[in-house]
């Protein structure tokens, strides 16, 4: 059993002690007590926010655990459902009570609570030592930003939830979506300077100050600031453990040296699960029907020879016609555990690098960026003559093949660079700008008059 789990158990344990107080003589308000036993300690405090982790990789078809990739694939033109479901998402034709949209919204303001109440209490602990209480406060931190960055892409402008307050927060209105991103850049500075360098354990599950600036470096290029993502891009590019590998085979293992953030999935009531990508998407049987296909577009999108389209992809066959399927998870089932779901991982430092260079005119150095990855894939290296059109140009190409299927970088690309509807109009009927936005769930809606919704 993995340590994670071990403080999962340890935790789950302490709080249940909440409900054996009767030896208090004078028993402080439940609330109080259930605080002050999770940051009684570092043990417990470390455990209380292990849990956070949990709670975002423990059981199939979440927000966190591949949900999200599945369903902004679909948004864009990367992979669809096989079969008739999901195909609201795929045909862009959303509503308010469309079938697990609901989970895009309840469930990273689920982690945000978590996260505000592991704030809230440790900075009331005194019993937890300063440099832990940095490192987790860090991550809570973190984990906020890292929500709000996906509420506010799918959904422009949303509430900031900054504490535990119950009463107050199911009313809040919607920030304007400005204030959301300065908020997140503002969570990721703070959490960049509390976190600590070095991992936590031998493994990649909890974030470290070079995972807030990847997702810093992010932040700052989705709101065209080149220079600071350069500079954060360059800060981890410069880190020497992280490797762009020389196998693509490998760059999702649990091992992995290309990783910068991975989720260990915590459920153990699936035998042999690895990961809810691959478990979704490797049949279960080599060789026969995958759940997903791959777009036409997206097949016909890689140059010759790329072996991501090799290693990433692979075929099943049906009716004498050939399918693709992503296969960047290679495991359905396997024991023991050798993949991990990646969240974070520096091949997408490298583009966002380049991007920002391209956007400066820097473009010797932002193509020796994009080359990297295209040497990897063994393709040919881009010519060092190109203008700042064509490099940005093959920036897109680059991001669109790298992290295809991650994450929803495909979908958010396209948003945020003003193509989406030049892109995905002449392959989707009747897609226009208005499909750019997720609908606000109705189930927030009816529970906060507050909450305005999407065109």
């Amino acid at each position: 059993m993995k340590k994670i789990n071990i403080y999962i158990v340890l935790f789950i344990g302490i709080v249940s002690l909440n409900s054996c107080s009767s030896f208090l003589d004078v028993p402080p308000p439940k609330d109080q007590l259930a605080a002050e036993v999770a940051f009684a300690d570092d043990q417990v405090a470390t455990a209380t926010v292990l849990g956070m982790y949990s709670q975002m990789n423990a059981y199939n078809n979440q927000f966190a655990n591949g949900l999200l990739s599945f369903l902004t694939a679909m948004s864009a033109d990367e992979f669809y459902y096989a079969f008739n479901f999901y195909d609201d998402f795929k045909d862009n034709n959303l509503s308010p009570n469309t079938s697990f949209l609901d989970r895009f919204w309840s469930q990273p303001y689920a982690y945000i609570n978590h996260a505000n109440k592991i704030i809230e209490g440790l900075q009331a602990s005194n019993g937890v030592t300063e440099n832990v209480k940095n490192q987790l406060l860090g991550e809570a931190h973190f984990i906020r930003a890292f929500c709000y960055f996906y509420l506010v892409n799918l959904f422009d402008g949303v509430p900031i939830v900054v504490d535990t307050d119950y009463q107050k927060n199911t009313l809040l209105p919607r920030s304007p979506s400005d204030e959301v991103n300065q908020f997140i850049i503002d969570e990721l500075v703070l959490a960049e300077q509390l976190l600590d360098d070095a991992y936590t354990g031998q493994e990649r599950v909890r974030p470290n100050k070079k995972a807030a600036s990847t997702m810093l470096a992010r932040a700052y290029l989705y709101q065209e600031q080149w220079v600071e993502a350069e500079a954060e891009a360059t800060k981890v590019i410069q880190d020497s453990r992280y490797i762009i590998l020389d196998s693509l085979h490998h760059v999702f293992l649990i091992d992995s040296k290309e990783a910068i953030w991975q989720l260990q999935t915590a459920n153990t009531s699936t035998v042999g699960v690895n990961t809810w990508e691959g478990f979704n998407i490797v049949p279960f049987n080599p060789g026969t029907r995958s759940n997903y296909n791959v777009y036409e577009e997206a097949l016909d999108s890689y140059e010759a020879g790329d072996q991501r389209k090799e290693d990433c992809l692979t075929t099943y066959e049906l009716n004498a016609e050939t399918f693709y399927y992503p296969y960047k998870y290679k495991r359905r089932t396997a024991s023991p555990v050798v993949e991990y779901s990646m969240v974070l991982r520096f091949a997408e430092v490298y583009l966002i690098r380049a991007e920002a260079r391209a956007q400066q005119n820097d473009l010797g150095n932002a193509i020796a960026d994009l080359n990297v990855l295209r040497r990897r894939a063994d393709v040919e290296e881009l010519p060092l003559n190109l203008d700042q059109a064509s490099v940005l140009a093959a920036v897109e190409q680059e991001r669109r093949i790298e992290l295809l299927g991650e994450w929803g970088h495909r979908w958010f690309d396209l948003k945020r660079t003003g193509r989406a509807v030049d892109v995905l109009s002449p392959i989707k009927t009747g897609f226009t700008a208005s499909d750019l936005l997720f609908p606000i769930p109705l189930a927030a809606i009816l529970t906060n008059p507050n909450l305005t919704q999407n065109d």
